[in-house]
C-alpha cells in the first residue's frame, strides 16, 4: 500500500494525503508513469543524459534509470524486463530465452532531496550489470514495480531497444515530394536498406521498418514492407512516399534557475507549498514564416543551477502553460514533448477559456530546459495533427528514426538488426 502525494498548481490545493491499495490503470507496453508519486522519470545512455535508450547487443553499454518518488519513506523497488515484437506487443518467449543471471533486480540506490519543496526521494539504478543481462536483440520495456510484476503493483514502464547492427540504412528527404501538393510541407522519406546474407531468406516477409519522428509514437509508421528486392537491397519506394507533417522548430522554456525569469518566463511565484512558473502566451504558428533555430528535438533537459545537486536539489513547479486560439471543434489540444512523454492523456490535455478566447493547461516539471508543442487530436483518432498550430515546413529539422526488424523462426522473435538516428536536414 503507497501513500499518495497529489499535487496541483497555482490556486489548487497541495500535499493531499489518500490511501489506496492499488492503480486503476493497465499496465501497457510504452512509456507511463503507473503511480502519480512518482515525477521526472529518466531513461538513457549512461554516457549522455540526452540520448535515446538503446543498447548494442553484446557492447557492455548500459543504461540509467532515474526518478523521483514524492512519498515520505523509502521503498525497495524491483525492476524487469519484457521482451516485445516490432509493433511493442508482448513477444512469446520466455525470460530465460533473453536474460541471463537473474530475471528481476533491486533498486537499492536512493537520496533524499535537500531543502526542496517538496521534499522527495531520488532513485537509480544502471543495467545490464552482472545481476541481470540482456542476450537478445529487440523491443524492449522496463518495468517497475513493488514486490511483484503484477498490474497493480506496476509504478511505471519504459521503453528501450537493443540492436545488433547488421543492416546498413540509407535515409534521405528529398526536395519535391512526390505528392507535388506536399512540396514545401511535408517530409518525404526516401529508404533503401541493405542486408547481409543471412536475412535472403523472404525478405518481404521477415523484414519489417518502423520509422519514428522526434519522440513520438502517435505518428510513427509501423508495418513498412520493402516494395522491391534486389540481391540484399531492399526498397522503400511507396507510391506517395514516406510522409510526415513537416511541423515547426519546437517551442521552449528555461527554468533551471528560479532566480531570475528567462525570456519565455512571466512570472515565478514563491509560496510557502512550492514554484508556479507562468510562461508567456503563446500563439498560433502556422500562418507564420518558418523560424529556423537550434532545438532539442522535444527533449527535456533536467538541471538545476550550477551550485546545485540536480539529483536531490532540483526543484519542482506547477508550470502554467496558456495559447491564444479560437476554440477547435472536435478535437483536444495537449501539450507534447519530453516533458510529458510524449503521451497525448489527460495531464497534458488543454482546457479552454471561452471567456479568454485561450487553451490553459499545466505540468509538474523538475528544474531543467524543456521543449513542447501543441498538437491537435481529432476526436476518435490516435494520431495527433502538429500542423493546426504550429505550421507544416518542410524545412524544419526533425529528427527521425529507422528501426530494422527481421523475424526468427526458431525461437520466434523479431531482431533488431538496424538502427539510425538521423537528422531531417
Amino acid at each position: 500500500m503507497r501513500n499518495f502525494v497529489l499535487s496541483c498548481g497555482l490556486l489548487f490545493c497541495f500535499s493531499i494525503l489518500i490511501q489506496t491499495s492499488g492503480f486503476s490503470q493497465p499496465v501497457q507496453n510504452s512509456d507511463i508513469i503507473y503511480d502519480e508519486n512518482i515525477k521526472t522519470v529518466q531513461l538513457y545512455h549512461k554516457s549522455d543524459v540526452l540520448s535515446d535508450p538503446v543498447l548494442r547487443l553484446g557492447s557492455g553499454d548500459q543504461l540509467h534509470l532515474a526518478f523521483d518518488d514524492m512519498s515520505a519513506e523509502t521503498y525497495r523497488f524491483k525492476y524487469t524486463f519484457i521482451h516485445c515484437d516490432a509493433n511493442w506487443r508482448t513477444s512469446s518467449l520466455e525470460q530465460n530465452e533473453y536474460l541471463n543471471g537473474y530475471f528481476e533486480d533491486e533498486i537499492i540506490e536512493y537520496q533524499f532531496s535537500l531543502n526542496a519543496s517538496p521534499a522527495y526521494i531520488h532513485y537509480d539504478v544502471s543495467f545490464p550489470n552482472p545481476n541481470i543481462r540482456i542476450k537478445l536483440s529487440g523491443n524492449y520495456i522496463l518495468k517497475v514495480y513493488l514486490d511483484t510484476p503484477d498490474d497493480e503493483n506496476v509504478i511505471l514502464t519504459r521503453r528501450f531497444i537493443v540492436v545488433e547492427p547488421l543492416a546498413s540504412i540509407e535515409f534521405n528527404i528529398p526536395y519535391y515530394a512526390k505528392n507535388l501538393a506536399y512540396t514545401r510541407k511535408k517530409q518525404q522519406i526516401e529508404l533503401n536498406v541493405s542486408t547481409p546474407d543471412l536475412f535472403n531468406a523472404e525478405p518481404q516477409q521477415r523484414i519489417n521498418v518502423v520509422i519514428q519522428q522526434n519522440g513520438r509514437w502517435d505518428n510513427a509508421k509501423f508495418n513498412l514492407k520493402p516494395t522491391s528486392v534486389m540481391l540484399n537491397q531492399l526498397e522503400y519506394d511507396y507510391p506517395d512516399g514516406i510522409v510526415f507533417d513537416g511541423g515547426n522548430q519546437f517551442r521552449d522554456f528555461d527554468m533551471k534557475s528560479f532566480w531570475y525569469q528567462s525570456p519565455r518566463i512571466r512570472q515565478i511565484i514563491n509560496e510557502d507549498v512550492g514554484y508556479t512558473v507562468v510562461l508567456h502566451t503563446d500563439i498560433n504558428r502556422s500562418k507564420k514564416p518558418y523560424e529556423s533555430y537550434e532545438d532539442l528535438h522535444g527533449r527535456a533537459f533536467i538541471k538545476a543551477r550550477n551550485d546545485q545537486n540536480t539529483d536531490i536539489e532540483g526543484e519542482y513547479a506547477w508550470v502554467e502553460f496558456t495559447l491564444k486560439q479560437p476554440k477547435i471543434e472536435n478535437a483536444d489540444v495537449y501539450i507534447v514533448g519530453g516533458l510529458n512523454d510524449w503521451r497525448l492523456d489527460e495531464k497534458s490535455k488543454m482546457k479552454y477559456n471561452s471567456r479568454m478566447g485561450m487553451y490553459h493547461g499545466d505540468l509538474f516539471l523538475k528544474q531543467g530546459y524543456y521543449n513542447y508543442q501543441y498538437v491537435v487530436l481529432p476526436k476518435g483518432e490516435t494520431e495527433g495533427d502538429v500542423t493546426q498550430i504550429e505550421g507544416d515546413n518542410w524545412d524544419t529539422m526533425n529528427q527521425y528514426k529507422v528501426y530494422v526488424y527481421y523475424r526468427e523462426r526458431v525461437p520466434e522473435y523479431d531482431r533488431l538488426v538496424g538502427y539510425i538516428i538521423t537528422m531531417a536536414h
